[in-house]
């Protein structure tokens, strides 16, 4: 966490430990992380408390009625989830006292249980019966009894989701189609004469959206799977467009031969032979690069849960 946050979150007399805030804010156990990489909410908070639905449902329309700018939340098993961004860090910071004020007052208002009491049963923590449970970074202060509860749950989904078949067949058929709709948007840029990394992003994306609704597992198979047919498609991409330029070539000098052999025949030629290895060689690094920004999100994204 950059200084400015730091010196801000310890003015809320909260502790910061690398890039996490921890404190009581308000009389509700509040935790803050930067995520500098995210443009849309590279400031995010956790404000734990207990609520009811019908106490949720008029915390929120209160807080959308404060229309703040760059502002996203989001209710979790244990409180609010608050993201904040602005034009600048010091924009941000300069306005967020009042925002977090106006928040805080409402969820007090309408009745949100604060630091003594679990935000998951309600029940009054008491010091033998609660544990502060690590869940994605943030300290949550949980009674036990929730805590057996809630990790029972994650074990048995868990354990449900390991027995599930891999259909590795049925999910490279997704895998392949989405290539193939990467490969197309490949070979028509590469004929506008561009080469980018947004045809193997498409490719990865609706590889991995249809790897799962053709009933493949989510897993390290399904990444793999879909890295490897992307990069297999495009590779072909340009091997094709480049057949089939020499084959149109071929026919409009009257030559009497496929496009395999016109491709054969001018792949003899260093500067031909030079330019294909060279759009080649280009296309897989900016799939490579596309590839590995879209592993990194889906790594992400099926990561299963571990007990707090």
């Amino acid at each position: 966490m950059n200084k400015k946050y730091t010196a801000f979150f310890t003015g809320y007399n909260m502790t910061v430990n690398g890039n996490f805030a921890y404190g009581i804010v308000n009389g509700y156990e509040t935790n803050a992380t930067a995520v500098m990489l995210d443009n849309v909410a590279p400031l995010r908070m956790h404000v734990s408390f207990y609520a009811t639905d019908e106490q949720k449902r008029n915390i929120e329309a209160a807080i959308r009625n404060l229309a703040l700018k760059y502002f996203i939340m989001q209710f979790t098993p244990y409180g609010l989830a608050l993201g904040f961004n602005d034009m600048t860090i010091n924009r941000l910071l300069k306005r967020l006292p009042s925002v977090l004020d106006s928040i805080y007052a409402i969820l007090s208002e309408n009745g949100a249980l604060k630091s003594e009491y679990c935000p998951v049963c309600g029940k009054v923590l008491e010091e033998i019966t609660l544990k502060k449970c690590n869940v994605e970074g943030y300290t949550i202060t949980i009674d036990n009894d929730c805590v057996e509860t809630i990790n029972k749950v994650i074990n048995e989904e868990n354990q449900d989701f390991y027995e599930a078949p891999n259909n590795y067949l049925k999910g490279f058929v997704g895998a392949l189609i989405g290539g193939l709709a990467g490969a197309a948007v490949s070979v028509a840029l590469f004929l506008a004469g561009f080469v980018s990394s947004l045809s193997a992003i498409i490719s990865v994306v609706l590889g991995a959206f249809l790897y799962e609704k053709f009933h493949g597992k989510p897993n390290k198979g399904m990444i793999a799977i879909v890295a490897a047919t992307t990069i297999v498609l495009l590779g072909l991409s340009v091997f094709v467009t480049y057949v089939v330029d020499a084959g149109i070539a071929a026919a409009e000098y009257g030559l009497d031969m496929t496009a395999f052999e016109a491709f054969e025949f001018c792949m003899q030629d260093a500067e031909y032979s030079g330019a294909f290895y060279l759009d080649l060689g280009l296309v897989l690094v900016f799939s490579a690069i596309g590839i590995g920004w879209e592993i990194y999100a889906l790594a992400k994204r099926i990561k299963r849960k571990t007990t707090i």
